[in-house]
Order: C-alpha cells, then sequence, then structure tokens
C-alpha cells in the first residue's frame, strides 16, 4: 500500500481534516524543495480521497474497494495526470485543454474528479493563462492539484487561488533513522550529513549516496575556483569541464560552495555551512578571497541558476562560459 514519507505527517493530517469535513478547496498548491516527495505525497492523498470506503476515519485507503483497484492499476478513471512531455520542456496550452475537457465530464465512481499537475511551474504562457480561467470558474466537481519546486514561477494571479500546502526541508532525527534504514550498507557517511548535503530533502539524499559523483564534483569545483584565480587559467577549458558535469549540477553546487565560503569569511568559528565535511577545504579558499568578490559572485550565479530554470532555454555551456569568465574578471578587478 502507498504510504506518505514520516516527515509529511501534519500536512496529511490537515488535508485529511479538511476531507472528513467536506471543506476541500478546488484546487492546492503543494510546494517544497526536489526531493522532499510531493509527487508520493499527492497519490497517497488522491487514492483516499477516491477512496469508496464510507469510513472516513481511516488515514489510509481501504485498498480493496473498486476505486483502490483502479487506482493500483494506475487506471483510475477519475484521477488525470499532467506532467511535461521531457524533462526541462514546457507543459503546452494543449495538455491544460485535455485538463479543461477532462473536467467537463461527470465522475466515475464518487462525486469527485482530480487534476495532478507535476512541475506546474513549468506551464508556459499560454498553458498558464488557460489554467487561470479554468481556476477562477473551477468545475463542480473537480479538484486540482499543483506540484511545485519553485512556486515563485508561477503567476501570482494562479497562486493566489490555490490554498498552499508547504513542505519544509527536513532534518530531523525521524527522518535521519528512515535514510539509515533505506540506504543501509550504501550509507557512507552520516546519514545528517546527507541531509544537509541535499538542503533537507531525503530523497535527494538518496541520489547522492548512490551516485558518488554529484558529491565528488565539490572538490573539482573547489579546485576551479582557484584555478580561476590564477593568471594563466582558462575559464572556456574550465567551463568545457563543468559541461561535462552537468550545468543544473555544477551551478547548483556553485551556490551552496560560495554561500559556505561567505559564511565562512563572515563568522570563521561560528559559521554553520552545508558542506561541513569539506570545511578546512573551504576555509583555506574562503582566507585568499575577497568577501566582495564572494558576494558578488553569489549574485551573478544565482542569476544563472534562475536562467537555467527559466521559461527560455539559453545554452547551458553558454552559462557555464559565463559564470567562468566572470569569476576570472572579478579577481582581475581586484589587481
Amino acid at each position: 500500500m502507498l504510504e506518505t514519507y514520516p516527515w509529511q505527517k501534519e500536512q496529511m493530517q490537515k488535508l485529511l481534516q479538511m476531507h472528513k469535513q467536506n471543506r476541500l478547496p478546488h484546487a492546492l498548491l503543494l510546494s517544497g524543495p526536489d526531493g522532499i516527495g510531493l509527487k508520493r505525497f499527492a497519490l497517497v492523498f488522491v487514492m483516499r480521497t477516491l477512496c469508496l470506503s464510507n469510513n472516513k476515519q481511516l488515514e489510509i485507503a481501504c485498498g480493496n474497494c473498486k476505486s483502490c483497484e483502479l487506482f493500483k492499476g494506475k487506471s483510475h478513471p477519475d484521477l488525470h495526470f499532467i506532467e511535461p512531455e521531457e524533462k526541462g520542456k514546457p507543459i503546452k496550452i494543449e495538455q491544460i485543454r485535455e485538463l479543461i475537457n477532462y473536467a467537463s465530464f461527470k465522475s466515475f465512481s464518487a462525486d469527485t474528479k482530480i487534476v495532478i499537475i507535476k512541475s506546474a511551474d513549468a506551464m508556459n504562457h499560454n498553458a498558464a493563462a488557460a489554467l487561470l480561467k479554468t481556476l477562477e470558474e473551477p468545475p463542480e466537481q473537480t479538484k486540482i492539484i499543483l506540484l511545485s519546486h519553485n512556486p515563485s514561477r508561477l503567476p501570482i494571479t494562479i497562486r493566489s487561488r490555490c490554498v498552499k500546502i508547504d513542505f519544509k526541508p527536513t532534518y530531523t532525527e525521524e527522518t535521519a533513522s528512515w535514510l539509515n534504514g533505506k540506504l543501509g550498507h550504501l550509507l557512507e557517511m552520516p546519514p545528517e550529513l546527507l541531509l544537509r548535503l541535499s538542503g533537507g530533502a531525503p530523497l535527494k539524499a538518496i541520489e547522492l549516496a548512490i551516485n558518488e559523483q554529484h558529491l565528488a564534483c565539490r572538490h573539482e569545483l573547489l579546485r576551479d575556483l582557484g584555478l580561476l584565480d590564477e593568471q594563466n587559467s582558462s575559464p572556456v577549458k574550465i567551463a568545457e569541464h563543468w559541461n561535462e558535469i552537468g550545468a543544473d549540477n555544477v551551478v547548483s553546487w556553485l551556490l551552496r560552495l560560495i554561500n559556505d565560503l561567505i559564511c565562512l569569511k563572515l563568522s570563521q568559528k561560528k559559521a554553520n555551512i552545508m558542506n561541513i565535511d569539506l570545511r578546512e577545504d573551504l576555509q583555506g579558499l574562503s582566507n585568499r578571497l575577497d568577501l566582495l568578490k564572494l558576494m558578488r559572485g553569489y549574485e551573478f550565479i544565482l542569476l544563472k541558476y534562475k536562467e537555467l530554470g527559466g521559461p527560455i532555454h539559453y545554452n547551458p555551456r553558454s552559462i557555464l562560459e559565463e559564470i567562468a569568465l566572470f569569476w576570472k574578471n572579478l579577481k582581475i578587478q581586484q589587481h
């Protein structure tokens, strides 16, 4: 039986209470960091909502009724799932039109139809405008659940018409214990450290533990930042190396590493940094860098991070070259 994760209890209790009191909103916005389990949470809640059991006191679906059987077979006619057709691609207006058409028909087995929109912030302008019209005049039977790791990218007109359920990063002992149980012999570092490195996203922590390259690239990025401070270094060659690692991975880690460097610059002994296993290496680089350079570099890379995830498709390699050249020029300006 599909169940929620341990760190999702509070949010589930809140929605189940709404369900029991027949006051579920027509639109929900579930938001939280990538790796917090938004899709699993939504599916568990939907299965319970569509369950034909008359006992609303049950916190999970009965698993035996016709609705639950259809759900487990991934063929429930009262659940419609929308997501980008390809990773990194937008949700198109045609997909939202399918949603509108689906919502116009009556429920198959109960009195509720549910639409889940994964990566809702990936909707293009036309798709968002079409969805807004549906939210302004919601179909009586249909509930819409939007999932987003970047809700600020959604138009405020859409956000304002949804009840928002937030999932904060989790660093609790319960989550660390869950992570330890999932990884077992694969766990080569304390689960608490993995959670910190994943930004409090347990599913992302599992990815980091399984794919060692994700964590190993931090050492390479620190080395490259140091190399860029040398006169004879080539930003273009370093950007080529970053491109091999992957633009999203590189920019994400650069932001975290530079944030740690800033923290160490401001408070060497008391700094609460993310990459605590690299503290000595970070401290050495921080001692050689100017605070203004670090802050300006962070702001620039943050801008490029937003461009990478934005609606306009920039060339990832060009963005990496811009970052390397910007960092190099900041060093030149200091001399």
